[in-house]
């Protein structure tokens, strides 16, 4: 299946080849690896934001903990295709915010996409917490007017 979205809502284009250790026993990536690549893809985004993962990541006493995960398989990978995981924050919220990724093998076809939520959480109290106002400017000004800011 040939991808019909658009891509260039996407603000983060991160590219892999696939790897001996990912394929399964029908010689397809297993479909976990997929959760891997698209926090491959995360991080590289939080990066480009300013916020590198050290030991962990935690801005202004907030960390940052996956409350959603979910995958939509539409084709298989397989040892040495070239992937190109698009990433992009979707939705910003009070206390959260959502990524979504497109991963598009070398010949233009959709292999999966998904999203993943993510909650800020506070350090020492271990509660959902406002996202913190560097992380939140830092955000906005990457995604612009295509981020959807709601309240959660």
């Amino acid at each position: 299946m040939s991808v019909d979205k658009s891509l260039s809502l996407f603000n983060l284009k991160y590219i892999r080849e696939v790897k001996t250790y990912e394929i399964d026993i029908q010689q397809v990536v297993h479909n976990v690896v997929y959760f891997y690549y698209f926090e491959e893809a995360r991080i590289e985004y939080l990066k480009r934001l300013g916020f590198p993962i050290e030991k962990e990541i935690t801005i202004e006493g907030v960390q940052f903990v996956i409350a959603h995960n979910e995958a939509d398989y539409h084709a298989s990978a397989r040892l040495g295709d070239v992937l190109t995981i698009y990433t992009r924050i979707s939705r910003l919220g009070r206390t959260s915010y959502t990524f979504e990724h497109e991963i598009i093998r070398q010949d233009g076809i959709e292999i999966c996409s998904g999203v993943t939520t993510i909650v800020a959480i506070g350090k020492s109290s271990g509660r959902p917490t406002p996202v913190p106002d560097r992380m939140r400017k830092a955000i906005e000004s990457l995604e612009g007017a295509v981020i959807n800011a709601v309240s959660d």
